[in-house]
């Protein structure tokens, strides 16, 4: 598979400018994977396979961007006498981005269900519809991008399909967070209104980089679309794992879980007399 990336030379500005964002990437998920290990043991067991996910979505997002960082530094070399960075033998893809959704997606989803109390058949009913939403959404959009080199007007008609995949798996997250805000702890209401936004702000980041070949096929569109990437990565994943947590942590508060309640003062600490 070829993507655009391969069909560029780069100066080094633009080559490292990729380099870095990739690591930056790496570093950001395997950062909140310590992160959330550590502070699973305030959330309540009602809620803490929320946190689980959000380990599971640093492993495996952490580790295809590593790969990537790793085939981006091989998939050029450096031309001394041009002074720029040159396509090598080996092929850069983002392929391996789209398999990596298929895995962290319906983690990101189902997580969000469980700190919403969504429980027993109705939380087994709607992750399977979202999580095929969001498989349908990958699937198509994988297909598209194959053709982002030779055929952009496939590229398009495969981006629109999967739109619509995106918006209906939205239009159900939205639906679901804002049902279920009104009878949420207040500390964990409103932070759960911004997860929503910045889902559909991080989310929407990645059909702006899918389209990308059909708007800027060039160095310059490609640092632009692996911002994109690596911004979506990151507030998709780690912020809004980090979000979740919180809301966790808040909810577990609230319904007397003691870890919980320390951490979030509403507890006294050992050994202070309460006022």
């Amino acid at each position: 598979m070829v993507n655009i990336e391969s069909l560029f030379t780069y100066t080094v500005g633009q080559y490292e400018a990729i380099d870095h964002l990739l690591s930056m990437g790496v570093g950001a998920h395997f950062a909140a994977l310590v992160f959330f290990f550590l502070t699973s043991r305030f959330v309540a067991p009602r809620y803490r396979t929320a946190t689980a996910l959000s380990c599971i979505v640093m492993v495996s997002a952490g580790t295809i961007l590593y790969g990537q960082s790793g085939l981006w530094e091989t998939a050029f070399t450096y031309n001394p006498v041009s002074g720029v960075y040159e396509p090598a033998q080996a092929t850069f893809s983002n392929g391996f981005r789209y398999v990596n959704w298929m895995v962290t997606i319906p983690c990101l989803l189902t997580q969000l269900l469980i700190v919403l109390n969504i429980r027993g058949a109705d939380l087994f009913r709607t992750a399977t519809l979202l999580i095929l939403l969001a498989w349908g959404m990958i699937i198509t959009g994988y297909i598209g991008q194959l053709y982002e080199v030779d055929d952009l007007s496939t590229l398009m008609i495969w981006g629109a399909i999967s739109t619509v995949f995106f918006i209906g798996m939205n239009w159900i997250v939205g639906t679901r967070i804002f049902r279920a805000v009104p009878d949420m702890p207040v500390t964990a209401a409103s932070p759960m209104r911004k997860v929503f936004w910045l889902m559909m702000f991080a989310w929407t980041l990645y059909p702006l980089a899918y389209g990308i070949p059909y708007f800027e096929a060039s160095a310059t569109g490609v640092v632009i679309r692996q911002a994109f990437f690596t911004v979506a990565d990151v507030s998709s994943k780690v912020i809004y794992g980090l979000m979740i947590t919180y809301i966790a942590i808040q909810r577990s508060a609230a319904e007397g879980f003691e870890p919980a309640m320390q951490v979030t003062d509403l507890l006294p600490q050992r050994g202070t007399v309460a006022s």
